[in-house]
């Protein structure tokens, strides 16, 4: 199987009359479900398995840089939201390129862009190279992160979309379960490599490791077609019917020839780029001919009212997805702590934090669970393990959403998960031993990401191709505005009272929720 599909050769032909025809919807169904599916999915899960990797490594690598470079909290905190930001603004940027050249070629130069960049990065001596690189990480990463969602998407006929969609989270939660089982394995490992005044030691090693399975899918990645779904919203008809001529013969086992689509309709929403941007004099003419169309096309009723509302729901379950996630795990080995010393008596959350002054180990925009206020190159245990039982709980979320997408309502995953995050969010208030906290913790980051990655195939389902990647891409700027807002608002309001970020963070998930309640039933 992977021979065949690797061996493929996407290239044009002319062949075909002008019976059978049938739009994408209808040609991409009479492809089948079969082997290049499976593969692709794949494929795009290793995609996002990379994504989640580079989110989450820096809670692994800081304990130990902090040694080496003599970090301060600040800096720590600046590292963490140097890579936010890298995000934010590359948000748009790579949503508009997306829509204009295509989904594959900005996969394929972004994850080549940040493998090399995680490399390189593993041999910054200094606070200030590290915090260029890993801000160039995450506006790199950016891309991916949010475009595997529509290039996945484009593949699937209406039926399977959402369904894939929520089985591709799977590996984001899978890529959280990897990163603190192999941080135990190599940041404990006593080396220390001196060449030219160049310090490498296990942590340096830690961050370049990360960088290889994300080339290694680029080379992959390059084996795999355009989205035939792009392509026929640029009018380039033949090219997509090579493509659904490939995956037909794949799933099926037929011979090309018995295809039954012969003339592919194009996407009248974008006849007038059925020309390819490059015949254009001047390429920066016709990208900004390309923002002024979508954005064009994304204000006109209805989309720019779905568009708002998809983008406020992301921004609460990002809101509550760092705002809990920042200091659960933190907490939890503070419950632990204070039962040892104290093994008979119960505690209170705010009386937990104001007693072991826990503000102290959660700096203003720092997204670290792991960082303690003293050098200390390795992590205390628990720390593995409580990432490892909160985050392998959450592969439930993923396996189910999946079984679950074509059995009920668009709205009913949702709203539905974004509620009772609420609920276990305002749940932290009143838990009273590490076991209740690890418990609240498991079921909330279990509703939490399930509807993260929900909304994020509705988003694909709801919107048209040519504007499917912007829209998804702002959805995720949106996304890491609320998880900055939420670093920021716990670092000054734990300052006033303890209860006020806990019940402002279970608040603005509930009101996610609600808005949820609102989405269409429908495409647009």
């Amino acid at each position: 199987m992977v021979h065949r599909i690797t061996s493929l050769s996407f290239t044009v032909d002319n062949n075909g009359s002008k019976d059978g025809a049938a739009d994408f919807e209808k040609a991409i169904k009479l492809c089948g479900y079969g082997r290049f599916h499976y593969a692709f999915l794949l494929l795009c899960g290793a995609m996002f398995l990379c994504v989640g990797c580079q989110n989450g490594i820096n809670a692994y690598i800081l304990p130990s840089a902090e040694c080496d470079l003599n970090l301060s909290s600040e800096q720590k905190g600046l590292l963490n939201v140097s890579f936010l930001l890298g995000g934010v603004v590359s948000s748009l940027f790579w949503g508009v390129f997306a829509d204009a050249y295509g989904r594959r070629y900005i996969l394929i130069l972004t994850l080549l862009s940040d493998s090399i960049l995680s490399i390189a990065g593993s041999f910054s001596q200094s606070f200030k190279v590290l915090l260029l690189f890993r801000a160039l990480s995450g506006f790199f990463i950016g891309a991916p992160g949010s475009l595997v969602y529509t290039y996945l998407g484009e593949f699937h006929a209406e039926k399977q979309r959402v369904k894939v969609l929520c089985y591709v989270g799977f590996f984001w939660t899978l890529s959280w379960l990897i990163l603190p089982g192999l941080a135990w394995i190599i940041i404990p490992m006593p080396m220390s490599i001196q060449f030219s005044g160049i310090l490498y030691n296990s942590w340096r090693l830690f961050l370049a490791i990360i960088g290889i399975p994300t080339l290694m899918v680029t080379l992959v990645a390059t084996r795999f077609p355009e989205s035939p779904k792009f392509l026929v919203s640029q009018g380039k008809t033949e090219e997509a019917l090579v493509i659904l001529r490939k995956i037909y013969t794949l799933n099926t086992g037929h011979h090309e020839d018995e295809y039954p689509v012969k003339v592919l309709l194009s996407d009248s929403t974008m006849s007038n780029n059925s020309k390819s941007s490059y015949d254009e004099s001047s390429v920066l003419t016709e990208l900004l001919k390309n923002i002024w169309q979508q954005m064009r096309s994304l204000a006109s009723p209805p989309l720019l009212k779905y568009a708002f509302l998809c983008w406020s729901i992301y921004f609460a379950n990002m809101f509550g997805y760092y705002g809990f996630g920042l200091w659960l795990p933190e907490l939890f080995n503070r419950f632990e702590n204070y039962h040892n010393l104290h093994p008979n008596r119960s505690v209170s959350v705010c009386k937990l934090i104001h007693e072991t002054d826990l503000q102290t180990a959660l700096p203003t925009a720092n997204v670290s669970t792991s960082i303690v206020n003293e050098c200390s190159p390795n992590m205390d245990e628990m720390v593995f393990i409580n990432s490892l039982t909160t985050n392998a709980f959450c592969l439930l979320g993923n396996i189910v959403s999946g079984y679950l997408a074509n059995r009920v309502g668009r709205r009913t995953i949702p709203v539905t998960t974004m509620l009772l995050a609420g609920v276990f969010g305002f749940a932290i208030y009143f838990v009273k031993s590490s076991l209740q906290i690890l418990m609240v913790s498991c079921m909330f980051s279990l509703m939490i990401v399930t509807s993260n990655f929900v909304i994020s195939s509705i988003v694909v389902d709801i919107f048209p191709t040519h504007v499917g990647a912007v829209t998804i891409c702002m959805m995720t700027f949106f996304g890491r505005i609320g998880a900055i807002a939420s670093n920021l608002a716990f670092g000054m309001l734990l300052d006033i009272s303890c209860e006020v970020p806990i019940f402002l963070v279970g608040s603005i998930v509930i009101l996610g929720g609600l808005l949820a309640c609102v989405l269409p039933k429908k495409k647009s």
